[in-house]
């Protein structure tokens, strides 16, 4: 009576009928354990192998190229962190390259030149906003901040070129102290033209006052319009020095290296001081980097000069004097003098 019933058992697999359903992990398994494995590798249809294949291709590329984005995403999102931590022209210039990998992307481009106007570089929104932003379908926030700095823009170099055209008026034949009383005519006219703007008006006024007192008056307007022109912060710590305020001198040349720690006039201006105040390495320092950012700017390579010939290094300076001679600028008298010892740097740098 039993037999059948262990032959039943040990061929109780319904699938197979050779071996006893395993019932290890369910009571009511009705498989045994190679059968319910089987049953369970679900067979692969043949379309989905290309469909794999495409796939895996995909995220090949897609890996290669995450680094690459990654970091312009990185360069975006850090933007004014950067320009916060002093890399002003650094961070533009890298944020260009980036518009320029994306050309497509108004939301990159619209970045740039908002960061640009907001500290003053006007060069490179103008030049964003042409390229990568004209006639392009912009959001309504993004079309009305347009509209804005194009105003500010045209105004911009409106007056510079109502300033250019004026200058090719007078030629190179005007006496230089009626130039200057003719130029600051207009600009006192231009002053109260709603169409010039208005903080480029006030820094050249500040060229042609009558006094110091007066260029700084023109100055610190200038400023109140636009406080990120780092021209006339640097020109208006100048004139505190040379009235030997050196602290407050320093403090609007600390004022423009908060946002690009290289700019060439600000460091220069800063080796004075420490030339000034007997910093020696400081001063080189300050006026090897004014150097190497922009040896054109003005007396950039004149002070870089006088501080080498504090530390001695006759090598550079005649390098630096032939530097100056081929660019047709030799080195003044005045500052002949100081090289030979013949004036103080108090004399010099202080009225």
């Amino acid at each position: 009576m039993d037999e059948p019933n262990i032959f039943e058992e040990l061929c109780s697999c319904e699938l197979c009928h050779q071996a006893p359903a395993d019932r290890s992990e369910n009571p009511d398994s009705r498989l045994c354990r190679r059968c319910r494995e089987q049953a369970v590798r679900y067979p692969i249809p043949w379309f989905f192998y290309p469909i794999a294949l495409i796939v895996l291709l995909l995220t090949v590329l897609a890996y290669f190229r995450m680094p690459k984005s990654l970091s312009d995403y990185r360069i975006y999102a850090s933007a004014e962190t950067q320009i916060e931590d002093g890399m002003l022209y650094d961070t533009l210039g890298r944020l260009m390259d980036v518009v320029e990998r994306h050309p497509n992307s108004t939301d990159l481009a619209a970045r740039l030149v908002t960061l640009s106007m907001d500290y003053g570089c006007y060069d490179f929104a103008a030049y964003c906003m042409n390229t990568y932003l004209a006639g392009r379908s912009l959001s309504d926030t993004t079309y009305g901040n347009m509209l804005h700095y194009q105003s500010v823009l045209n105004r911009y170099y409106d007056t510079l070129d109502e300033l250019d055209s004026l200058s090719e008026q007078l030629g190179e034949d005007t006496p230089q102290e009626l130039g200057a009383v003719i130029i600051k005519e207009k600009l006192e006219d231009m002053k109260d033209d709603p169409k010039m703007s208005q903080s480029v008006v006030w820094y050249y006024l500040s060229m042609v006052a009558d006094d110091p007192q007066e260029s700084m008056t023109y100055l610190e307007n200038c400023l109140d319009e636009n406080p990120m022109n780092f021209a006339a912060r640097t020109q208006l710590g100048t004139l505190y020095r040379r009235r030997g305020d050196l602290d407050t001198a320093r403090t609007y040349y600390e004022q423009v290296l908060r946002y690009e720690k290289t700019e060439a006039q600000a460091c220069r201006c800063m080796a004075v001081l420490a030339l000034l105040e007997n910093r020696m390495d400081e001063a080189l320092s300050y006026a090897r980097t004014a150097y190497e950012s922009d040896p054109d700017a003005d007396y950039v390579r004149e002070t870089y000069l006088i501080v080498l010939s504090f530390h001695q290094d006759k090598e550079e300076m005649n390098r630096l004097r032939q530097e100056l001679s081929d660019a047709g600028t030799p080195v003044e008298e005045d500052t002949e003098a100081l090289l030979r010892g013949e004036t103080t740097l108090q004399e010099y740098y202080i009225e």
